[in-house]
Order: C-alpha cells, then structure tokens, then sequence
C-alpha cells in the first residue's frame, strides 16, 4: 500500500510517520498554499482589582469581541476550552448583538462535540457557505473541517500547546486576504507569561508528535480492530511486532 501523511503542525513529520506507519517516508516540507498577511494580537483583559491582581474574565473579552467582530460583518470563529464555555459565549454573544445588531444574532451558532452528527454538518455547511457570520466551538473545530474563508479568529485562553495555538488562529486567512487573530489570555501565570513575553511564543517551534506503537494499552484496542476486520495469526507479527503474541496470550 501506498501511504501518504499529512499536517502542518509537527516539527518531525517524518519521524512520526516512519513510527506510525513501519516504512521509510519522503517529507515534502514546501509551503504552497494561499495565504495573505495575519495580525496576531496577544489580548490581556484589564485588571479589576488590583489589590487582588484580578482580571476580567478572558470568555466575557471572548464575547465582547466576537460580537464587535461579527456586527461588522467580519466572519469569525471562537475557540473556547470547554463545551459549558463554548455555550455560555455563544447564549451571552447572542444577547448582546440582539441588543446592538438584531438581524446578526441569528447568524451565530455554537459547535462542539455531543451535537448529533447531522446537526454539526449543518453548521459546518451554514459556515463554509456564508449563512453564517460567526461560530463558537471547542477544539473540534481546530483541524479536518473545512470551515471556509475566514477573516477573524478568537481563542478564549492559551490552548495548551504552541502546535494548537497556530492550528486554531489559522483558521482564518486560508486566501489571499489580510486575516486577524487574538489570543486572549486567562488569569493564569502561563498565559500572562506570554503576555509579558510575546517572543518567546513566536520563537518556539512546533512540539514533536509522539506515538508508541508498542504501548500495551492502545495496542490492545487495535488488535481488537484489526481481528474484527480479518483473522489473526502468527505472521501478523510482523506488522504488530512481538507484542502481538503477548496481547494474544
């Protein structure tokens, strides 16, 4: 068979895939996709108490925001970290543009897992054809749905990982137009770290993608996969390597 592997955001493609796969890889590392200039803002929320070192809530910045971005008709996507957030930006989002652009708030819908699949197909079809100006949505949103073209992104806090971060800020500016990005920070010491120090973000490279194909427990599960599609037997050890017996045993 013939493999061929994809993404934009590891710093060991070829590794990884050897790994993953058992065979020796080609990397093909030029970037040719279309893209225009990005701002990248690094939002901090202001202080409320200062006795206390307190912050505004990085998800009602997130509202405020998405809602500016959406009443002037700048399609955007919100990354918030979990789905009870997800919904909140998204009930809090719709209130206020009710209240500033009526007509607007019927064009935001939130997406996260746990929606029946047909109904995550709508909004991703309502999205990447326009009916929609904006969507708020966890992480499954972040990679492996095209969502279209893009003019705004907001991400509700550091994501966890610098490979994440840019997987969600570029899903806006896919074309060849000018696209914006705010990462808004929690009022956590990782988060203002990058506040205060904005170039350590920007010279950190992509973590490295790990796998163990020899891990017990994921293995297992596959074996299981592997024997609902044909038979096992003992020259599948090649493929599983010596693990395979003592699953089996």
């Amino acid at each position: 068979p013939q493999f061929i592997c994809c993404s934009a955001t590891i710093t060991n493609p070829g590794e990884h895939a050897e790994r993953l796969v058992g065979l020796p890889f080609e990397v093909v590392d030029n970037d040719g996709s279309p893209h225009g200039g990005k701002d990248f803002v690094f939002w901090n929320p202001p202080v409320m108490d200062k006795a206390k070192s307190v912050r505004r809530s990085a998800n009602s910045e997130a509202t405020n925001l998405f809602t500016e971005l959406v009443s002037r008709d700048i399609r955007t996507l919100t990354f918030a970290r979990t789905r009870r957030l997800t919904e909140l930006i998204y009930i809090y989002s719709r209130r206020r543009l009710a209240e500033v652009s009526p007509g607007r708030s019927k064009q935001i819908k939130p997406y996260r897992a746990g929606y029946l699949p047909q109904e995550r197909r709508q909004i991703e079809q309502e999205f990447f054809g326009g009916q929609l100006l904006g969507v708020v949505a966890t992480n499954a949103l972040e990679l492996g749905i095209d969502v279209g073209d893009l003019e705004a992104t907001v991400l509700a806090g550091y994501p966890g990982s610098i490979a994440s971060t840019w997987q969600q800020a570029g899903r806006s500016g896919r074309s060849q137009g000018e696209s914006l990005s705010f990462l808004i920070a929690l009022d956590n010491p990782l988060d203002q770290y990058f506040m205060r120090h904005p170039d350590f973000f920007f010279q950190k490279s992509f973590e490295n993608a790990l796998v163990n194909p020899t891990n017990p427990y994921i293995l297992r599960a596959h074996l299981l996969c592997a024997a609902w599609e044909c038979p096992l037997n003992n020259d599948d050890e090649e493929i599983f390597g010596s693990a395979l017996t003592r699953e089996r045993e």
